[in-house]
């Protein structure tokens, strides 16, 4: 297939909400496009990752280091509590890879955010930083106790009815730290990697579990990319593979487990991406096949 590559104008943005916000452009399903046009085209791109493979945190890694290889100052929003932002500084800054993996090993989630893959990720974020790279590598999640700012920023948004905005709150957090760590370096460009779930840019049903009496209750969740959508123009591109493994929850604990492929039949070719059309997500990246990557770091007697 000879790639259409789609002409874009570069639209100079801001992170500030109002009639005035461009639009970003779209394209049609299936057109392939540069990153250079994604970044071009957007002040944010989000990164759909399905947890616990080696490969979609490696291809994350690849488009920071396109982003940063362009001059920009790049703000690298992940999906980690602020509570663990001096750590994330203090991997960054290590004189040696082993003293920056030290300085994070610390660090545990159940969901495959701290696989080996991860932390692989973080050592080729601080390559990039140590070669000059104007990154800026963020924790952007909610903290595990809010602050009055925190809970006074969501209350200012403007938000469907519909919204629960007590069950969204990681997904409102995550966008409003991402904004303001975004404004205080005066970024230019954002590149957000969370969960596929934060990414897309509609409001979305969602359900949380009771723990104790497995209750569900469903509720209507305002995504991260839902938000930010509000104050600039956004790209949210989905992470797909082409089927294989990946290190993620089995029955309510992490295991490894026998992937489908999730690429649909325009995603032609892996490393390329595509546009879906009119979409809360607007483009899909193949990773090609998957590999399992699990927490090697992690205490033995915590549920892996």
């Amino acid at each position: 297939m000879k790639h259409l590559v789609a002409i874009i104008t570069v639209l100079g943005v801001v992170l500030s909400a109002g009639a005035d916000t461009p639009e970003a452009p779209t394209c049609a399903e299936g057109q392939a496009v540069s990153f250079e046009d994604l970044a071009a085209s957007h002040k944010a791109i989000l990164f759909g990752d399905y947890h616990g493979t080696r490969e979609m945190p490696a291809a994350f890694a690849d488009a920071v280091a396109q982003a940063a290889a362009g001059g920009r100052r790049v703000l690298v929003a992940l999906e980690y509590p602020p509570e663990w932002q001096a750590d994330l500084d203090a991997v960054m800054a290590a004189p040696d890879e082993l003293a920056a993996l030290d300085a994070f090993s610390m660090h545990h989630t159940k969901d495959g955010r701290t696989s080996d893959a991860m932390r692989n990720m973080l050592l080729q974020l601080r390559a990039l930083k140590l070669a000059g790279a104007d990154i800026h590598v963020v924790a952007a999640d909610s903290r595990r106790y809010r602050t009055d700012a925190d809970k006074a920023a969501v209350a200012a948004l403007d938000l469907p009815e519909s919204v629960d905005r007590t069950l969204s709150v990681w997904d409102l957090d995550l966008a409003l730290h991402t904004k303001a760590a975004c404004e205080a370096v005066d970024c230019d460009l954002i590149l957000m990697f969370a969960g596929n779930f934060h990414t897309g840019l509609a409001t979305r049903p969602s359900q949380v579990i009771d723990p104790l009496t497995g209750e569900a209750t469903s509720y209507r969740a305002a995504t991260a990319g839902f938000v930010l959508k509000k104050f600039t123009p956004v790209a949210s591109v989905m992470l797909v593979h082409r089927g294989g493994l990946a290190h993620n929850r089995v029955a309510g604990k992490l295991a490894i487990r026998e992937e489908l492929p999730t690429a649909p039949d325009f995603v032609e070719e892996d490393g390329i991406y595509y546009c879906t059309g009119p979409d809360s997500i607007t483009h899909m990246f193949s990773v090609g096949l998957v590999g399992p990557s699990e927490d090697t770091l992690a205490p033995a007697f915590e549920d892996r």
